[in-house]
């Protein structure tokens, strides 16, 4: 997995249950650093709650990444400022993790199958590596800074205050069972 130094953020995806059908994956992220907090706008990030609708999870052939399950995305608009739950920290060492179920009518389930190569599907998450450099993208972030430390201000910025940083992050493909395939 890759990420922009200085931010100490990892993800790691992970399958639940794989028995299950419509098939979950679990994202998680972890703060990687010893010592000092993250806190992070989950919008458009893998905590988001409507990741998938948003296209940050791609679904793929395992051999081959170019060819993905078309999911639809949404253009959304979200009431300002973000809510109070839009922000999480995660203390030095901590994790935060969020299941994201693969149904209907977002995921077509015989499409999925037809995509499984030996059972499995390829699954990655991408925030912020599909748009151009020069715009601001990326899951914001704020190193060193608990939800209660940063401004109201900085939050209704977006990310583009001085203090918040931008986490553009492109995992591996994991490979997901799909039951039935």
């Amino acid at each position: 997995m890759s990420s922009q130094s200085p931010i100490p953020l990892s993800l790691s995806i992970s399958q639940p249950s794989p028995a299950l059908f419509p098939p979950t994956v679990l994202l998680t992220l972890a703060n990687t650093s010893p010592d000092v907090p993250v806190t992070l706008l989950t919008w458009s990030s893998p905590l988001d709650r409507l990741a998938l609708q948003l296209g940050l999870i791609q679904i793929s052939s395992p051999s081959d990444p170019s060819n993905k399950l078309d999911v639809p995305q949404l253009m959304i608009n979200r009431a300002m400022p973000p809510p109070e739950d839009a922000l999480v920290t995660l203390g030095p060492g901590e994790e935060k993790s969020q299941e994201v179920v693969l149904r209907e009518p977002m995921v077509d389930g015989d499409k999925l199958k037809e995509l499984a190569e030996e059972g499995k599907v390829g699954v990655r998450v991408v925030c912020g590596k599909d748009k151009k450099e020069e715009e601001a993208s990326g899951v914001v972030v704020w190193v060193g800074k608990k939800r209660e430390d940063v401004s109201a201000e900085e939050v209704e910025m977006l990310g583009r205050g001085k203090e918040a940083k931008r986490w553009k992050v492109e995992s591996e493909i994991f490979g997901m069972k799909v039951d039935g395939a």
